[in-house]
């Protein structure tokens, strides 16, 4: 009986044993397990940082575009005003011409006359060929006559030379004043260009970090990728460890209870196991009803490049794009997305519906627009280098809508 007690002790220690060596193998797998899960949810909380950054990134360069179309724009409206000045100096250039030719005409009339005066003055007496026609008159009657005609000739020279002198002078006044606004202009027209280099400069800068963002982004997807797959090993392997374990624990414990069953000593113990459950989450997305002539004319547009203050298949601006489908489908729209943004009725983008338009930026003041197509899509003109494209609202999401 000693014996048998002895015995079972043995027994019951090798299966304590056994209990406590798998328990602490257990602890360790699940140490590696819970790791990996930390370094997925790190990497999930890193990957959800870049994304809003990502979308800050874009609305940043969306922004930017649409202060270099405006800039170029400006640049376009104020070197047409540059060479209609041009024109008009041109046009003063050759009245001034004119008027000049009027001084020397009527310059050499009056040589004419004084030559004829003078033929008619047989002596010169005083050296002044007025005064000589005079003095060289033949009676009194004479005398008279050829004063008045001096006068008159005087007069009437004096009268045309005056008013001849006034134009060209007002018309010089008027081609200086146009001299200065065409000077205005081309030192506004080097601010502009100025200006573009600027935004675009900013732009690139702007470009290089949103590839940077995406270039990092791509990375941790990789490194979640991986860890996913070490945790789906981890898991399985820790499952196939777990069904091993129990299978000696089990073996153990029935050993110890047929020795207990033999030596008629304590009631065997129960043995429990473990259970997991896994669920999954489905995710449901609405779309809207609202689908129209407006999405299939934009649709056949994609592909198309991005084009600054483009309004044609050859190219498109953001703007441009809806206003040209517009169009094609009978509906008359603002030229810009400022102006767009503020038809119809506003809608969050949680209830947007297929045909609304969206918009980044505020009411009145949007400086970039699209059209949803549902499923959390839209079809916009992105940026300069890139093409008429479907984006999604997970990466680049719009401050409103309007279903007009």
């Amino acid at each position: 009986m000693k014996t048998s007690k002895q015995f079972l002790r043995v027994l019951s220690v090798l299966a304590l044993s056994g209990t406590l060596a798998t328990s602490l193998t257990s602890v360790v797998r699940a140490d590696n397990i819970s790791d990996t899960k930390d370094k997925i949810s790190s990497n999930k909380s890193t990957t959800s940082q870049l994304l809003a950054k990502i979308q800050d990134q874009q609305k940043t360069l969306a922004k930017l575009n649409n202060q270099v179309s405006e800039k170029i724009n400006d640049i376009d409206a104020n070197q047409k005003a540059i060479a209609s000045v041009t024109k008009e100096i041109a046009a003063f250039d050759t009245k001034i011409s004119a008027a000049q030719k009027q001084v020397t005409d009527r310059t050499d009339v009056l040589k004419k006359q004084l030559v004829a005066l003078q033929k008619q003055s047989s002596n010169s007496i005083s050296g002044n060929v007025y005064v000589d026609f005079v003095l060289n008159s033949k009676d009194f009657s004479d005398l008279i006559s050829r004063s008045m005609t001096v006068n008159k000739l005087s007069a009437a020279n004096k009268d045309a030379l005056d008013a001849v002198n006034e134009a060209k002078q007002q018309l010089s006044d008027l081609r200086q004043d146009k001299a200065d606004s065409k000077q205005s202009l081309e030192d506004k027209q080097a601010t502009l260009v100025q200006q573009k280099n600027d935004l675009e400069t900013l732009k690139t800068n702007a470009q290089k970090q949103q590839d940077a963002f995406n270039k990092e982004l791509e990375d941790h997807k990789g490194e979640l990728a991986a860890l996913q797959a070490q945790l789906s090993q981890q898991t399985a392997d820790a499952a196939k460890k777990a069904q091993e374990d129990a299978a000696k624990q089990a073996a153990a414990q029935a050993a110890v209870a047929q020795a207990a069953a033999i030596a008629a000593a304590a009631s065997a113990s129960s043995s429990s196991s473990a259970s997991s459950q896994s669920s999954t989450a489905t995710s449901t997305v609405t779309t809207g009803s609202n689908q129209g002539s407006l999405i299939a004319n934009v649709q056949q547009y994609l592909g198309v490049p991005y084009v600054w203050g483009g309004t044609t298949p050859a190219g498109f601006d953001c703007s441009g794009l809806i206003y040209y489908a517009a169009q094609q489908a009978g509906m008359s729209l603002p030229r810009t997305s400022q102006a767009q943004s503020t038809l119809g009725t506003q809608v969050s983008v949680s209830d947007l519906q297929a045909g609304d338009l969206v918009f980044w930026g505020g009411v009145g003041s949007a400086y970039h627009v699209g059209i949803y197509i549902g499923n959390g899509q839209y079809i916009h003109a992105p940026a300069p280098g890139q093409n008429v494209t479907v984006g999604n609202v997970a990466y680049f999401r719009p401050d409103f809508g309007r279903r007009i």
